[in-house]
């Protein structure tokens, strides 16, 4: 009987194992791939739509059909229990129906649960902030914003606060790619002096997007992201709260938390907050019936792999703390990638307001972080079927992120910051001045990001269908 492989999830990291699992295991296993709505959504495009200088349609496509044939089996449903002991995923169909799917090997990619209860008032349901985190919600903004848009026209004077709606949310680059792509299309429109443009985040300063800042060696010079995020602020005329955590919002004001200041808020006639990141809920469920999903999990929800998840001060962080395997320490047949893993610990230092809120900005692994993991995840799999030990390894701590991140959606006028960094954790062990080569760090920004950035999210889609060639195309 062929072996069985189960992908919770068709995000970058389900999606990109699944792709690597059907080249290379087609007709020595099966391969299924449960996850609901029957859509692949290209993340890194929702800024534009949520402007309107990208339609919805552009941003994602059917999974079935890319599925079928590719000679993976399609589940339209979700995960609700993983039985790790007798290897076997319990899924609810769209319509309710329960399916037991058994597994040799399953990998977790179910993303992140878009915790907006875990601030008061917040969010699309709350009707008071708005997202750009599905297609749903980046349509909402659209529409939203496009009646600020009229207001602006009209001659009102409308204020818009976007950033980060919980002092431990994540994903501050997307955030800030909304930003800019705001305070562009405003002015393309001719109507940016009417509007007041506010970034609040949770980041310690500007430019750490999570990761701890950004370096690149220009012409003999260190370049920071935080001297180059903040010149572009300050030329913008948006006014900045850093170290600023959301902590309730109500109609129309957003009130949070801010180190080194008393409780504030700010009033608003337009707010994106991005929300924290929590794990989806889905329990593991142990031979005799117990609900084991706390020994398998992190506090956050997220499942637990071969990291070092043990007490330590930002002082202490080491590069060997992240997974290489993103396998279960208790199962070694199961795997966890992209959101879906419980990060060792943050890369940025966090910091206390007044009041003892702890405000910290948590580490992003979307993107092509999320599609190296599913890639290596995937390659594992294959090793241990084709009975050779899992040999590939893909710590944060060694591999490289690239970043462009828009700030005008044009062909002619748009620009975009240009961000690599290598590795992502920081290693100061091997790089001792700053824990990154600063020789493969790269800082940028210009007319020819934003061509790079609408080439990728051509070449990704090509690539995430399947199409001839899609393996020349890097995760």
């Amino acid at each position: 009987m062929q072996p069985q492989v189960v992908i919770l999830g068709a995000g970058f990291a389900g999606h990109t194992a699944a792709l690597h699992l059907s080249s290379r295991l087609r007709g020595k296993a099966n391969i299924h791939v449960v996850a609901p709505g029957n859509r692949f959504t290209w993340f890194p495009s929702l800024i534009w739509v949520g402007t309107g200088t990208m339609s919805p349609e552009e941003c994602r496509f059917d999974l079935a059909p890319v599925y079928e044939h590719l000679g993976v089996s399609y589940h339209n449903g979700r995960a609700a229990e993983i039985h790790p002991d007798s290897n076997t995923v319990m899924i609810h169909d769209q319509a309710g129906a329960a399916q037991a799917v058994d597994y040799d090997y399953c990998i977790n990619a179910t993303g992140p649960y878009l915790n907006f209860e875990g601030t008061p008032g917040l969010g699309p349901r709350a009707g008071t902030t708005l997202s750009v985190c599905t297609i749903e919600h980046a349509t909402q903004t659209r529409d939203e914003y496009l009646d600020v848009v009229r207001a602006l026209k009209s001659g009102m004077r409308r204020r818009l606060v976007i950033g980060i709606g919980h002092p431990a949310a994540t994903c501050e680059g997307a955030a800030f790619e909304y930003l800019m792509n705001v305070d562009a299309d405003l002015r393309r429109r001719g109507v940016r002096d009417r509007a007041e443009l506010v970034w609040l985040s949770n980041e310690p300063e500007p430019g750490d997007f999570g990761v701890d800042g950004i370096e690149a060696r220009k012409r003999g010079v260190v370049a920071t992201g935080a001297s180059l995020v903040r010149m572009l602020v300050d030329e913008r005329d948006i006014k900045t709260f850093m170290a600023a955590g959301v902590t309730r919002v109500d109609p129309g004001k957003a009130h949070f938390e801010q180190a080194g200041s008393d409780p504030s808020s700010i009033e608003f006639d337009f707010a994106m907050f991005i929300p924290q990141f929590r794990g989806i809920p889905l329990k593991y469920i142990a031979a005799d019936g117990r609900d084991i999903s706390k020994e398998m999990t992190q506090p956050n929800g997220f499942m637990s792999v071969d990291a070092d998840y043990s007490a330590k001060s930002y002082e202490q962080y080491k590069a060997a703390d992240w997974p290489a395997t993103y396998q279960s320490p208790k199962y070694r047949n199961l795997y966890a990638a992209g959101i879906a893993f419980a990060p060792p610990h943050p890369l940025s230092k966090g910091k206390k307001s007044p009041n003892g809120v702890a405000i910290q900005a948590t580490v992003p692994r979307t993107g092509m972080a999320s599609g190296i993991m599913g890639k290596t995840v995937a390659l594992n799999i294959v090793d241990a079927i084709e009975g050779r030990q899992p040999s590939h390894h893909a710590r944060m701590s060694e591999i490289p992120a690239a970043c462009i991140a828009s700030m005008g959606n044009s062909f002619w006028h748009g620009s975009a910051a240009s961000i690599i960094m290598m590795p992502v954790a920081r290693d100061f062990e091997r790089y001792p001045h700053y824990g990154r080569d600063l020789n493969l760090c790269e800082l940028d920004v210009g007319l020819a990001g934003a061509w790079t950035k609408r080439a990728l999210h051509t070449a990704f889609m090509w690539k995430m269908h399947g199409h001839a060639g899609w393996q020349l195309i890097p995760e």
